[in-house]
Protein backbone atom coordinates (compact mmCIF):
# COMPACT_ATOMS: atom_id res chain seq x y z
CA UNK A 1 0.00 0.00 0.00
CA UNK A 2 1.15 3.45 -0.97
CA UNK A 3 1.88 6.10 1.82
CA UNK A 4 0.45 8.72 1.04
CA UNK A 5 -3.22 7.67 1.15
CA UNK A 6 -2.63 6.25 4.13
CA UNK A 7 -1.11 9.25 5.36
CA UNK A 8 -4.07 11.12 4.28
CA UNK A 9 -6.93 9.15 5.91
CA UNK A 10 -5.16 8.87 9.14
CA UNK A 11 -4.99 12.18 9.28
CA UNK A 12 -8.77 12.57 8.86
CA UNK A 13 -9.74 9.98 11.28
CA UNK A 14 -7.33 11.66 13.92
CA UNK A 15 -8.95 15.23 12.70
CA UNK A 16 -12.12 13.52 13.34
CA UNK A 17 -11.60 11.95 16.72
CA UNK A 18 -9.50 15.11 17.99
CA UNK A 19 -10.67 18.35 16.98
CA UNK A 20 -6.96 20.04 17.55
CA UNK A 21 -6.17 17.65 14.76
CA UNK A 22 -8.71 18.71 12.71
CA UNK A 23 -7.85 22.64 13.82
CA UNK A 24 -4.86 21.80 12.21
CA UNK A 25 -4.96 20.53 9.50
CA UNK A 26 -8.32 23.15 8.81
CA UNK A 27 -5.46 26.26 9.41
CA UNK A 28 -3.55 24.21 6.75
CA UNK A 29 -5.87 24.19 3.81
CA UNK A 30 -6.85 28.23 4.83
CA UNK A 31 -3.32 29.14 4.39
CA UNK A 32 -2.95 27.05 0.88
CA UNK A 33 -6.32 28.53 -0.09
CA UNK A 34 -5.41 32.05 0.78
CA UNK A 35 -2.01 31.24 -1.08
CA UNK A 36 -3.86 30.32 -4.28
CA UNK A 37 -5.99 33.06 -3.99
CA UNK A 38 -3.27 35.71 -4.24
CA UNK A 39 -1.92 33.80 -6.66
CA UNK A 40 -3.42 34.72 -9.91
CA UNK A 41 -3.68 38.12 -9.42
CA UNK A 42 0.73 38.05 -8.41
CA UNK A 43 1.27 36.64 -11.69
CA UNK A 44 -1.02 39.19 -13.79
CA UNK A 45 0.77 41.72 -12.80
CA UNK A 46 4.34 40.27 -13.66
CA UNK A 47 5.93 41.53 -16.33
CA UNK A 48 5.66 39.63 -19.53
CA UNK A 49 9.27 38.73 -21.16
CA UNK A 50 8.66 37.21 -24.60
CA UNK A 51 11.21 36.09 -27.32
CA UNK A 52 11.35 37.29 -30.51
CA UNK A 53 9.59 35.89 -33.76
CA UNK A 54 11.32 33.46 -36.29
CA UNK A 55 12.11 35.49 -39.32
CA UNK A 56 12.12 33.25 -42.68
CA UNK A 57 11.36 29.92 -41.15
CA UNK A 58 9.92 27.19 -43.55
CA UNK A 59 7.08 27.03 -43.85
CA UNK A 60 5.67 24.29 -41.72
CA UNK A 61 4.11 20.67 -42.73
CA UNK A 62 1.77 19.90 -40.63
CA UNK A 63 0.21 16.08 -39.40
CA UNK A 64 -2.84 16.55 -38.00
CA UNK A 65 -3.46 13.60 -35.30
CA UNK A 66 -7.17 12.85 -34.50
CA UNK A 67 -7.52 10.18 -31.77
CA UNK A 68 -11.30 8.29 -31.57
CA UNK A 69 -12.67 6.02 -29.39
CA UNK A 70 -16.25 4.91 -30.03
CA UNK A 71 -17.34 8.42 -31.66
CA UNK A 72 -20.04 8.91 -33.35
CA UNK A 73 -19.26 8.59 -37.20
CA UNK A 74 -21.31 11.77 -38.77
CA UNK A 75 -18.92 13.71 -35.86
CA UNK A 76 -15.83 12.49 -37.13
CA UNK A 77 -16.13 12.76 -40.77
CA UNK A 78 -17.44 16.40 -40.40
CA UNK A 79 -13.92 17.32 -37.95
CA UNK A 80 -12.46 15.62 -41.10
CA UNK A 81 -14.40 17.61 -43.80
CA UNK A 82 -13.21 20.33 -42.48
CA UNK A 83 -9.92 19.58 -42.43
CA UNK A 84 -9.74 18.71 -45.99
CA UNK A 85 -11.34 22.21 -46.82
CA UNK A 86 -8.23 23.72 -45.67
CA UNK A 87 -6.62 27.52 -47.35
CA UNK A 88 -2.91 25.52 -47.18
CA UNK A 89 -1.23 23.36 -49.46
CA UNK A 90 -2.79 19.92 -49.18
CA UNK A 91 1.13 18.57 -49.80
CA UNK A 92 2.25 20.79 -46.54
CA UNK A 93 -0.36 18.72 -43.99
CA UNK A 94 -1.55 14.88 -43.28
CA UNK A 95 -4.48 13.90 -41.21
CA UNK A 96 -3.83 10.64 -39.25
CA UNK A 97 -7.23 9.11 -37.95
CA UNK A 98 -6.54 6.68 -34.76
CA UNK A 99 -9.20 4.58 -34.00
CA UNK A 100 -8.67 3.10 -30.66
CA UNK A 101 -10.44 0.41 -28.94
CA UNK A 102 -13.71 0.76 -30.81
CA UNK A 103 -15.51 -2.48 -30.81
CA UNK A 104 -18.37 -1.92 -32.41
CA UNK A 105 -17.88 -2.17 -36.16
CA UNK A 106 -20.61 0.52 -37.18
CA UNK A 107 -18.39 3.28 -35.25
CA UNK A 108 -15.54 2.92 -37.16
CA UNK A 109 -15.95 1.18 -40.32
CA UNK A 110 -17.89 4.35 -41.77
CA UNK A 111 -14.92 6.52 -40.56
CA UNK A 112 -12.37 3.97 -42.12
CA UNK A 113 -14.79 4.18 -45.51
CA UNK A 114 -14.54 7.91 -45.25
CA UNK A 115 -11.05 7.78 -45.06
CA UNK A 116 -10.15 5.07 -48.06
CA UNK A 117 -11.74 8.18 -50.29
CA UNK A 118 -9.32 10.17 -49.82
CA UNK A 119 -5.93 8.31 -49.56
CA UNK A 120 -3.60 10.71 -50.69
CA UNK A 121 -4.37 12.86 -47.58
CA UNK A 122 -5.72 10.44 -44.79
CA UNK A 123 -4.34 7.74 -42.82
CA UNK A 124 -6.72 5.63 -41.07
CA UNK A 125 -5.70 3.79 -37.98
CA UNK A 126 -8.02 1.05 -36.03
CA UNK A 127 -6.43 -0.71 -33.31
CA UNK A 128 -7.32 -2.72 -30.29
CA UNK A 129 -5.56 -3.20 -26.95
CA UNK A 130 -3.94 0.32 -26.97
CA UNK A 131 -3.29 1.22 -23.59
CA UNK A 132 -3.03 5.01 -22.15
CA UNK A 133 -5.86 5.97 -23.52
CA UNK A 134 -5.78 8.96 -25.50
CA UNK A 135 -2.04 9.51 -25.19
CA UNK A 136 -1.34 5.94 -26.25
CA UNK A 137 -3.71 6.69 -29.39
CA UNK A 138 -1.52 9.88 -29.94
CA UNK A 139 1.66 7.91 -29.57
CA UNK A 140 0.48 5.33 -32.63
CA UNK A 141 -0.28 8.53 -34.45
CA UNK A 142 3.03 9.75 -33.82
CA UNK A 143 4.93 6.57 -35.38
CA UNK A 144 2.67 6.95 -38.75
CA UNK A 145 3.73 10.74 -39.18
CA UNK A 146 5.48 11.50 -42.48
CA UNK A 147 8.75 12.26 -41.86
CA UNK A 148 8.80 15.48 -43.18
CA UNK A 149 6.45 16.38 -41.08
CA UNK A 150 7.50 19.62 -38.99
CA UNK A 151 4.58 19.69 -36.50
CA UNK A 152 2.15 18.01 -34.76
CA UNK A 153 -1.53 19.35 -34.75
CA UNK A 154 -4.21 17.44 -32.57
CA UNK A 155 -7.81 18.12 -32.73
CA UNK A 156 -10.96 16.49 -31.11
CA UNK A 157 -13.13 14.36 -33.04
CA UNK A 158 -16.03 16.61 -32.75
CA UNK A 159 -14.01 19.75 -33.54
CA UNK A 160 -15.03 21.31 -36.87
CA UNK A 161 -11.93 23.69 -37.55
CA UNK A 162 -11.95 26.63 -39.70
CA UNK A 163 -10.79 27.13 -43.14
CA UNK A 164 -7.99 28.93 -42.19
CA UNK A 165 -7.00 27.09 -38.89
CA UNK A 166 -3.77 25.64 -40.15
CA UNK A 167 -2.56 29.07 -42.30
CA UNK A 168 -3.47 30.89 -38.48
CA UNK A 169 -1.37 28.37 -36.77
CA UNK A 170 1.81 29.14 -39.03
CA UNK A 171 1.24 32.55 -38.62
CA UNK A 172 1.11 32.36 -34.53
CA UNK A 173 4.39 29.98 -34.75
CA UNK A 174 6.14 32.78 -37.17
CA UNK A 175 5.21 35.50 -34.93
CA UNK A 176 5.89 33.95 -31.31
CA UNK A 177 8.92 32.01 -32.12
CA UNK A 178 7.47 29.32 -29.80
CA UNK A 179 7.87 25.87 -29.45
CA UNK A 180 4.10 24.69 -29.25
CA UNK A 181 0.80 26.97 -28.91
CA UNK A 182 -2.79 26.50 -28.33
CA UNK A 183 -6.07 27.96 -29.48
CA UNK A 184 -8.71 28.28 -26.83
CA UNK A 185 -11.46 25.42 -27.04
CA UNK A 186 -15.05 27.04 -28.43
CA UNK A 187 -18.43 25.52 -28.55
CA UNK A 188 -20.93 24.93 -31.28
CA UNK A 189 -23.98 26.93 -30.40
CA UNK A 190 -23.60 28.65 -26.97
CA UNK A 191 -24.48 32.02 -28.26
CA UNK A 192 -28.29 31.39 -27.81
CA UNK A 193 -28.17 28.41 -25.59
CA UNK A 194 -26.06 27.74 -22.23
CA UNK A 195 -23.87 30.97 -22.49
CA UNK A 196 -23.31 30.64 -18.72
CA UNK A 197 -21.91 26.90 -19.58
CA UNK A 198 -19.86 28.52 -21.64
CA UNK A 199 -18.55 31.54 -19.84
CA UNK A 200 -17.50 29.09 -17.00
CA UNK A 201 -15.40 27.03 -19.12
CA UNK A 202 -13.89 30.19 -20.75
CA UNK A 203 -12.94 31.72 -17.51
CA UNK A 204 -9.88 29.29 -17.98
CA UNK A 205 -8.89 30.62 -21.13
CA UNK A 206 -9.49 34.39 -20.14
CA UNK A 207 -7.71 34.42 -17.17
CA UNK A 208 -5.03 31.27 -16.81
CA UNK A 209 -3.84 30.78 -20.32
CA UNK A 210 -3.98 34.48 -20.59
CA UNK A 211 -1.50 34.92 -18.02
CA UNK A 212 0.86 31.60 -18.84
CA UNK A 213 0.89 33.52 -22.36
CA UNK A 214 2.68 35.89 -20.80
CA UNK A 215 5.68 33.66 -19.27
CA UNK A 216 5.69 31.61 -22.29
CA UNK A 217 4.77 28.26 -20.33
CA UNK A 218 1.15 27.53 -21.52
CA UNK A 219 0.07 24.19 -21.02
CA UNK A 220 -1.68 22.42 -23.42
CA UNK A 221 -5.50 21.77 -23.04
CA UNK A 222 -6.00 18.64 -25.48
CA UNK A 223 -7.22 19.95 -28.58
CA UNK A 224 -6.26 23.08 -31.13
CA UNK A 225 -2.79 22.72 -30.35
CA UNK A 226 0.16 22.65 -32.41
CA UNK A 227 3.12 21.13 -31.18
CA UNK A 228 6.94 21.13 -32.89
CA UNK A 229 7.49 17.68 -33.74
CA UNK A 230 11.20 17.85 -32.77
CA UNK A 231 10.20 18.73 -29.16
CA UNK A 232 7.59 16.41 -28.74
CA UNK A 233 9.83 13.69 -29.58
CA UNK A 234 12.65 15.27 -27.64
CA UNK A 235 10.63 15.18 -24.17
CA UNK A 236 9.50 11.51 -24.81
CA UNK A 237 6.15 11.79 -26.95
CA UNK A 238 2.84 11.64 -24.96
CA UNK A 239 2.35 10.30 -21.59
CA UNK A 240 -0.90 7.84 -19.85
CA UNK A 241 0.60 8.60 -16.75
CA UNK A 242 -2.18 10.87 -15.50
CA UNK A 243 -6.10 11.46 -17.35
CA UNK A 244 -4.77 14.89 -18.59
CA UNK A 245 -2.07 13.63 -20.66
CA UNK A 246 -2.15 17.24 -22.54
CA UNK A 247 -1.02 19.34 -19.09
CA UNK A 248 1.05 16.54 -18.11
CA UNK A 249 2.82 17.31 -21.69
CA UNK A 250 3.15 20.81 -21.72
CA UNK A 251 5.18 20.70 -17.99
CA UNK A 252 7.76 18.41 -19.49
CA UNK A 253 7.98 20.57 -22.27
CA UNK A 254 8.58 23.86 -20.39
CA UNK A 255 10.61 21.88 -18.08
CA UNK A 256 12.93 21.03 -21.10
CA UNK A 257 13.08 24.75 -22.36
CA UNK A 258 10.49 25.02 -24.78
CA UNK A 259 8.77 27.83 -24.90
CA UNK A 260 4.53 27.70 -25.32
CA UNK A 261 2.01 30.41 -26.45
CA UNK A 262 -1.90 30.91 -25.86
CA UNK A 263 -2.67 32.32 -29.32
CA UNK A 264 -6.10 33.89 -28.36
CA UNK A 265 -8.07 33.34 -31.26
CA UNK A 266 -11.54 31.00 -32.57
CA UNK A 267 -10.27 28.49 -34.90
CA UNK A 268 -12.37 25.55 -34.57
CA UNK A 269 -15.98 24.88 -32.49
CA UNK A 270 -16.78 21.56 -30.73
CA UNK A 271 -19.79 20.46 -28.51
CA UNK A 272 -20.24 21.06 -24.79
CA UNK A 273 -21.17 17.96 -22.50
CA UNK A 274 -24.74 17.31 -23.15
CA UNK A 275 -25.67 16.64 -19.62
CA UNK A 276 -24.70 17.86 -16.14
CA UNK A 277 -23.24 14.17 -15.58
CA UNK A 278 -21.23 14.46 -18.55
CA UNK A 279 -20.13 17.99 -17.62
CA UNK A 280 -19.63 16.86 -14.35
CA UNK A 281 -17.67 13.80 -15.42
CA UNK A 282 -15.11 16.37 -17.68
CA UNK A 283 -14.72 18.41 -14.73
CA UNK A 284 -13.50 15.25 -12.16
CA UNK A 285 -10.92 14.51 -15.52
CA UNK A 286 -9.56 17.88 -15.41
CA UNK A 287 -9.57 18.73 -12.12
CA UNK A 288 -7.83 14.95 -10.46
CA UNK A 289 -5.69 14.82 -13.97
CA UNK A 290 -4.01 18.47 -13.22
CA UNK A 291 -3.60 17.78 -9.67
CA UNK A 292 -2.16 14.35 -10.42
CA UNK A 293 0.43 16.28 -12.99
CA UNK A 294 1.20 18.61 -10.27
CA UNK A 295 1.92 15.90 -7.49
CA UNK A 296 4.12 13.81 -10.68
CA UNK A 297 5.91 16.69 -11.35
CA UNK A 298 6.39 18.64 -7.78
CA UNK A 299 9.71 17.73 -7.20
CA UNK A 300 10.60 19.43 -10.51
CA UNK A 301 8.92 22.43 -9.76
CA UNK A 302 9.94 22.35 -5.97
CA UNK A 303 14.41 22.20 -7.25
CA UNK A 304 16.03 25.35 -7.98
CA UNK A 305 17.98 23.87 -10.61
CA UNK A 306 14.89 23.06 -12.87
CA UNK A 307 14.81 24.12 -16.44
CA UNK A 308 12.51 26.67 -15.74
CA UNK A 309 12.54 30.27 -13.97
CA UNK A 310 9.98 31.03 -10.71
CA UNK A 311 7.84 33.02 -13.49
CA UNK A 312 7.36 29.59 -15.54
CA UNK A 313 7.18 27.47 -12.20
CA UNK A 314 4.21 29.84 -10.84
CA UNK A 315 1.99 29.79 -13.81
CA UNK A 316 2.45 26.16 -13.98
CA UNK A 317 1.19 25.84 -10.86
CA UNK A 318 -1.42 28.15 -11.42
CA UNK A 319 -3.21 26.43 -14.66
CA UNK A 320 -3.00 23.04 -13.17
CA UNK A 321 -4.73 24.29 -9.92
CA UNK A 322 -7.28 26.61 -11.75
CA UNK A 323 -9.81 23.89 -10.68
CA UNK A 324 -8.96 22.70 -7.51
CA UNK A 325 -11.60 22.74 -4.55
CA UNK A 326 -10.43 21.83 -1.19
CA UNK A 327 -13.87 21.64 0.60
CA UNK A 328 -14.23 17.93 1.12
CA UNK A 329 -12.42 17.36 4.49
CA UNK A 330 -13.74 20.46 5.87
CA UNK A 331 -17.16 19.71 4.78
CA UNK A 332 -16.62 16.35 6.01
CA UNK A 333 -15.32 17.29 9.17
CA UNK A 334 -17.65 20.33 10.12
CA UNK A 335 -20.67 18.02 9.77
CA UNK A 336 -19.35 15.40 12.11
CA UNK A 337 -18.10 18.35 14.56
CA UNK A 338 -21.63 19.96 14.25
CA UNK A 339 -23.25 16.29 15.18
CA UNK A 340 -21.10 15.83 18.04
CA UNK A 341 -21.63 18.85 19.72
CA UNK A 342 -18.84 20.62 18.18
CA UNK A 343 -20.19 23.70 16.94
CA UNK A 344 -18.86 26.79 18.77
CA UNK A 345 -15.36 24.90 18.90
CA UNK A 346 -12.25 27.06 16.95
CA UNK A 347 -11.92 23.82 14.56
CA UNK A 348 -16.05 24.15 13.28
CA UNK A 349 -15.33 27.76 12.68
CA UNK A 350 -12.21 27.46 10.92
CA UNK A 351 -13.64 24.28 8.63
CA UNK A 352 -16.77 26.86 7.92
CA UNK A 353 -14.55 29.76 6.77
CA UNK A 354 -12.67 27.50 4.12
CA UNK A 355 -16.04 26.11 2.84
CA UNK A 356 -17.16 30.34 2.93
CA UNK A 357 -14.03 31.31 1.32
CA UNK A 358 -14.23 29.14 -1.69
CA UNK A 359 -17.77 29.89 -2.35
CA UNK A 360 -15.69 33.55 -2.29
CA UNK A 361 -12.78 32.57 -4.36
CA UNK A 362 -15.31 30.65 -7.22
CA UNK A 363 -17.71 34.15 -7.14
CA UNK A 364 -14.60 36.53 -7.34
CA UNK A 365 -13.22 34.83 -10.38
CA UNK A 366 -16.49 34.48 -12.29
CA UNK A 367 -17.86 37.47 -11.49
CA UNK A 368 -14.59 39.39 -12.33
CA UNK A 369 -13.70 38.04 -15.31
CA UNK A 370 -17.25 38.27 -16.19
CA UNK A 371 -17.01 42.17 -16.04
CA UNK A 372 -14.30 42.51 -17.18
CA UNK A 373 -15.23 40.57 -20.53
CA UNK A 374 -18.53 42.73 -20.38
CA UNK A 375 -20.99 39.48 -19.84
CA UNK A 376 -24.56 40.63 -19.33
CA UNK A 377 -25.23 39.95 -15.62
CA UNK A 378 -28.23 37.26 -16.60
CA UNK A 379 -24.82 35.02 -18.03
CA UNK A 380 -22.47 36.04 -15.44
CA UNK A 381 -24.83 34.81 -12.95
CA UNK A 382 -25.23 31.11 -15.19
CA UNK A 383 -22.07 30.63 -14.81
CA UNK A 384 -21.35 31.30 -11.47
CA UNK A 385 -24.29 28.84 -11.41
CA UNK A 386 -22.42 26.21 -13.45
CA UNK A 387 -18.88 26.71 -11.50
CA UNK A 388 -20.89 26.26 -8.11
CA UNK A 389 -22.84 23.11 -9.34
CA UNK A 390 -19.47 21.44 -10.30
CA UNK A 391 -17.68 22.62 -6.96
CA UNK A 392 -19.10 19.18 -5.08
CA UNK A 393 -16.92 17.23 -8.07
CA UNK A 394 -13.98 19.32 -8.21
CA UNK A 395 -13.31 18.56 -4.54
CA UNK A 396 -14.05 15.19 -4.65
CA UNK A 397 -11.79 15.09 -7.57
CA UNK A 398 -8.88 16.98 -5.47
CA UNK A 399 -9.59 14.48 -2.44
CA UNK A 400 -8.93 11.20 -4.81
CA UNK A 401 -6.03 12.64 -6.90
CA UNK A 402 -4.61 13.71 -3.26
CA UNK A 403 -5.11 10.57 -1.64
CA UNK A 404 -3.66 8.26 -4.53
CA UNK A 405 -7.11 6.62 -6.42
CA UNK A 406 -7.30 5.07 -9.17
CA UNK A 407 -8.70 7.21 -12.12
CA UNK A 408 -9.96 6.31 -15.29
CA UNK A 409 -10.20 8.29 -18.56
CA UNK A 410 -13.39 9.01 -19.62
CA UNK A 411 -14.95 9.49 -23.50
CA UNK A 412 -17.43 12.51 -23.03
CA UNK A 413 -20.24 11.48 -24.20
CA UNK A 414 -21.53 13.14 -27.94
CA UNK A 415 -24.76 11.45 -28.83
CA UNK A 416 -26.97 12.76 -25.87
CA UNK A 417 -27.87 9.58 -24.98
CA UNK A 418 -28.80 11.04 -21.36
CA UNK A 419 -31.61 8.34 -20.11
CA UNK A 420 -34.55 9.28 -17.91
CA UNK A 421 -35.01 12.04 -16.02
CA UNK A 422 -34.30 10.40 -12.95
CA UNK A 423 -30.62 8.72 -14.14
CA UNK A 424 -29.81 12.60 -14.28
CA UNK A 425 -30.72 14.19 -11.29
CA UNK A 426 -27.83 16.08 -9.68
CA UNK A 427 -27.93 13.39 -6.57
CA UNK A 428 -24.33 14.80 -5.21
CA UNK A 429 -25.66 18.02 -5.08
CA UNK A 430 -29.42 16.69 -3.60
CA UNK A 431 -27.57 15.03 -1.16
CA UNK A 432 -25.48 17.72 0.30
CA UNK A 433 -28.57 20.11 0.16
CA UNK A 434 -30.51 17.56 2.56
CA UNK A 435 -27.76 17.47 4.92
CA UNK A 436 -26.71 20.69 5.29
CA UNK A 437 -30.67 21.70 5.58
CA UNK A 438 -30.71 19.09 8.37
CA UNK A 439 -27.80 20.14 10.12
CA UNK A 440 -29.32 23.76 10.11
CA UNK A 441 -32.35 22.92 11.05
CA UNK A 442 -30.67 21.21 13.93
CA UNK A 443 -28.07 23.74 15.21
CA UNK A 444 -28.97 25.42 18.62
CA UNK A 445 -25.71 27.23 19.29
CA UNK A 446 -23.21 27.67 16.20
CA UNK A 447 -21.35 31.07 14.72
CA UNK A 448 -22.67 33.06 11.72
CA UNK A 449 -20.04 31.49 10.20
CA UNK A 450 -21.48 28.28 10.42
CA UNK A 451 -24.42 29.07 9.46
CA UNK A 452 -22.97 30.69 6.49
CA UNK A 453 -21.01 27.93 5.52
CA UNK A 454 -23.91 25.38 6.18
CA UNK A 455 -25.87 27.83 3.57
CA UNK A 456 -23.32 27.73 1.45
CA UNK A 457 -23.59 24.40 1.06
CA UNK A 458 -27.30 24.13 0.11
CA UNK A 459 -26.13 26.50 -3.29
CA UNK A 460 -25.01 23.68 -5.50
CA UNK A 461 -28.44 22.12 -5.67
CA UNK A 462 -30.31 24.94 -7.45
CA UNK A 463 -27.08 25.73 -9.27
CA UNK A 464 -26.96 22.34 -10.42
CA UNK A 465 -30.81 22.38 -11.47
CA UNK A 466 -30.25 25.53 -13.48
CA UNK A 467 -26.88 24.58 -15.12
CA UNK A 468 -28.98 20.95 -15.84
CA UNK A 469 -31.70 23.26 -17.50
CA UNK A 470 -28.95 25.00 -19.20
CA UNK A 471 -27.68 21.72 -20.81
CA UNK A 472 -31.14 20.01 -21.77
CA UNK A 473 -31.68 23.39 -23.93
CA UNK A 474 -28.18 23.24 -25.39
CA UNK A 475 -28.57 19.51 -26.32
CA UNK A 476 -32.03 19.77 -28.10
CA UNK A 477 -30.74 22.69 -30.01
CA UNK A 478 -27.67 20.99 -30.90
CA UNK A 479 -27.79 17.32 -31.33
CA UNK A 480 -31.50 17.11 -32.80
CA UNK A 481 -30.25 18.83 -36.22
CA UNK A 482 -27.81 17.09 -38.60
CA UNK A 483 -24.36 17.62 -37.13
CA UNK A 484 -22.80 17.58 -40.82
CA UNK A 485 -25.27 20.36 -41.86
CA UNK A 486 -23.81 22.08 -38.68
CA UNK A 487 -20.48 21.93 -39.63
Amino acid sequence: MELRPVIIWGTVILSVVFPTVGLVVSATIIAIQVALMGLRPLLACLPARLTKGQQGIAIPKFSIHIATHSEPPDLVIATLRALLNQNWPSRSYEIIVMDNNTVDPALWKPIEKFCAAHPARIKFLHQTGVVGAKAGALNIALQHTHPEASHIVTVDADYVVRRDFLSRAAEALEKTGADYVQFPQSYIGTASAAPGVDAELEEYFRANATVADEAEAVLLTGTLCVIAKEALIAVGGWSGSTTTEDAELGVRLCHAGFTGRFINQVVGQGLLPLSLRDLEKQRYRWCSGNFQTLLQHLDTLLTPAAGFNLHKRLVIVSQLSAWFNLALIPVSLLTVWLLTGHSQSTAATLAACIIVLTLCDIAMRVIGRGVRDGLTLPVMLHALACRVALAPQSAKATFDALTGSRLKFVVTDKVGGDGPLAASLPRCQAALFVTALLLLVGLTHGSPLVVAALLTLMLPLPAALITNQSLRAYRAAIVQPDMEAIA
